[in-house]
């Protein structure tokens, strides 16, 4: 099938960035992912995957507002009591430990 439309899309550049990063280990480019893509879309009726919120991570959620409250209680007698710690030292123990660069 020949190949004579074009389509212009606006896109964040890091975005875009990374995909083409991830699509280039699978040996694709961006326009090779969007054409199967769209293939996809005409072969499933749709789009060919869910969208939806993913759910929360469970250790931020809560059954209830007491709950809430009673976890944000801890955290007060946590720092009244000087069990913490600054986020730059946390840091940068992250950094030394596991190389993490955020």
């Amino acid at each position: 099938m020949a190949k004579n439309e074009t389509l212009h899309i606006r896109i964040n550049d890091e975005v875009k960035l990374r995909a083409e990063t991830t699509l280039g280990v699978l040996g694709l480019s961006i326009s090779e992912a969007v054409n199967m893509f769209l293939h996809q879309v005409n072969l499933v009726g749709g789009l060919p995957f869910d969208v939806k919120v993913p759910p929360a991570p469970v250790s931020v959620t809560f059954r209830n507002k007491e709950e809430l409250y009673e976890k944000l209680d801890v955290g007060m007698r946590q720092i009244e009591e000087g069990k913490v710690i600054d986020a730059d030292i946390f840091m940068a123990q992250l950094r030394d430990k596991y190389g993490f660069s955020g």
